[in-house]
């Protein structure tokens, strides 16, 4: 926190947290190689509007962040829509090795089936964020990244006619959303499932999810 706040002595003190929104003239480099481990965010505006905005930000993100490990998403179904083919496109040029859309990339390194490590491309003399992954329990080889998709709008809120025509989903409100109130019971019921299987624990945490 002191080093983000030696870097931006204008950043806005949110209690225990750190706002950096980059204006005008100021440096973003500080920010956009750090990995300041503390509850800092960083704001960076860049131009454009619908593919070319995201082509922006995944260029942006591709040359001027450090690390390559996790990268998350956020667009709502009307707009993912209508980007179409366009939005895949932006996909495959995001140069991450887990990516998470309208999701928590944690859930990634959770998944024992999806894969968890940088993109590839490091070196032992430029390792990166790593090299190889860990999990991948279908024991797939080269994957280049795992990509994992949560819903923007929980159910109901989620049906066609309700979102704009976007992608339907059924899952009722993730774990991950700060609003959660069975966050902590369905992640601890999801871990179990996944080490212990049987169908009765599934349905006791789908039923706490359902009170969410």
């Amino acid at each position: 926190m002191q080093a983000a706040t030696d870097d931006y002595p204008d950043a806005l003190v949110l209690g225990d947290r750190l706002l950096v929104e980059i204006d005008g003239d100021e440096d973003p480099a500080a920010l956009e190689s750090t990995e300041y481990f503390a509850p800092v965010l960083g704001v960076v505006s860049l131009p454009g509007t619908g593919q070319e905005f995201l082509d922006a930000a995944v260029a942006h993100a591709n040359e001027k962040l450090q690390g390559t490990l996790g990268a998350n998403l956020l667009i709502d179904p009307a707009t993912e829509k209508a980007l179409g083919s366009g939005f895949e496109r932006a996909l495959t040029a995001l140069h991450y090795g887990s990516i998470a859309i309208n999701g928590w990339t944690a859930f990634g390194f959770i998944t024992p089936t999806l894969t968890w490590g940088a993109f590839p491309g490091g070196t032992i003399d430029d390792v990166g964020s790593g090299i190889g992954v860990v999990h991948n329990a279908l024991l797939l080889d080269r994957v280049e990244r795992s990509v994992l998709r949560g819903p923007f709008r929980p159910f109901p809120r989620s049906l066609p006619v309700a979102n704009g025509g976007g992608r339907l989903t059924i899952l009722p409100k993730p774990p991950w959303f700060v609003s959660s109130r069975t966050g902590a019971a369905v992640s601890e019921g999801l871990t179990r499932h996944r080490a212990d299987g049987g169908a009765v624990g599934l349905v006791k945490t789908l039923m706490r999810a359902l009170r969410a």
